[in-house]
């Protein structure tokens, strides 16, 4: 990045461009290690690519394992712009980790968890969201509702439900509220966003041509227009990942290849924001536990029967290998040189501190 850091400030947005298709092919980078181990990731249900070149979409995902980041790499891969345009939401646990020193880069936050600084997270998660959203243009929010590993809260969630009569869930957890109550709030529909104002109409027809100008200038630089009109999230979709007869792999799993080939399954469920209840905090809980429950048996379908609905085909995703073997060109190519150029960089300080 550091070629283009002189554009942070005077061009945004070729700054976060630049950052961005970086930021993409470092996702495929990852992806890569599963695909050329053999586990191959299959999607089913709704077709979301029609989402993934203008849309805003909060996309709320199940949670079993390490592996779960590196199949949204996969998937996202095909999603086209949304691919750089991702706000990932993770444990703070992750911030110093390679992937959370570039996600402090890309604007991802990370979220600590826990009762006592619950309420201040989510106040910081609103100021994070209005500072970056809108700002780089993002598209689509990732988060984990469940706040953990699968493996880790399946007691904790079952007992929690029994207490409280909430649904018995067998395959994955109950969710949490807070962050998706604050994403929306934040950067969801807001009253009065279908409304039209005649003034406004009246007054982009007698602007000067310098205004013209300037404001060609602006969208050149930041996309003026995105900040001006802060178009909001208008879909919520929900991601259900399936790893073969319910074991999840690792990240080292796709990295080194320990397990037998297998095949992992994605399955999407697009829901419109107008469905989601996220004014009222008892509504939101009851909708999001009753897409959990569907969750739940999807994945209680996939491994008794191997598909989530009946007769239903899955798309399996495929990488060139022209692409893959470019991009590892590229990055061994900009590792090489960043060596060679720190190399010369300590040498040379060396050689000024010893002839002081």
């Amino acid at each position: 990045m550091l070629p283009v850091l002189w554009a942070r400030k005077l061009w945004p947005r070729f700054y976060w461009g630049y950052e961005g298709k970086l930021y993409m092919w470092l996702q495929a980078f990852v992806a890569y290690w599963g695909y050329t181990a053999d586990y191959d990731v299959y999607e089913y249900g709704d077709d979301i690519r029609k989402y993934a070149a203008k849309g805003r979409v909060l996309v709320i995902v199940n949670h079993q394992s390490t592996a779960d980041v590196n199949v949204l790499f996969t998937v996202l891969q095909t999603k086209g712009v949304a691919t750089r345009k991702t706000i990932w939401l993770m444990d703070v646990m992750f911030r110093w980790t390679p992937f959370g020193i570039i996600g402090q880069m890309h604007g991802d936050y990370f979220i600590r968890q826990g009762k006592a600084s619950r309420e201040k997270e989510l106040i910081n998660l609103k100021k994070h969201l209005r500072k970056v959203f809108w700002d780089r243009d993002r598209r689509w929010v990732i988060l984990f509702p469940e706040g953990g590993f699968y493996y880790k809260r399946k007691e904790d969630s079952q007992k929690y439900g029994r207490k409280h009569n909430f649904p018995h869930l067998e395959w994955c957890t109950l969710p949490r509220t807070g962050a998706i109550k604050a994403i929306l709030e934040e950067v969801g529909p807001r009253e009065g966003d279908n409304e039209s104002d005649g003034n406004n109409g009246r007054f982009r027809k007698v602007r000067s041509g310098i205004q013209l100008l300037k404001d060609a200038v602006g969208e050149i630089r930041e996309k003026k227009h995105v900040k001006d009109t802060r178009p909001p999230i208008t879909h919520i979709l929900d991601v259900t990942i399936a790893y073969p007869n319910g074991h999840p792999l690792s990240i080292l799993t796709l990295c080194f290849g320990t397990r037998e080939q297998c095949d992992i399954a994605v399955h999407y469920k697009m829901h419109p924001v107008e469905e989601v209840p996220f004014n009222d905090d008892i509504k939101l809980r009851d909708w999001l536990y009753t897409q959990y429950a569907k969750k739940d048996k999807l994945l209680a379908n996939y491994y008794q029967y191997g598909e989530f609905e009946p007769d239903e085909p899955g798309e399996r995703i495929v990488f060139s290998w022209t692409r893959i073997v470019g991009h590892w060109a590229f990055w061994l190519t900009s590792f090489l040189i960043q060596c060679k150029l720190y190399y010369l960089v300590l040498r040379f300080i060396f050689s000024f501190l010893m002839s002081i």
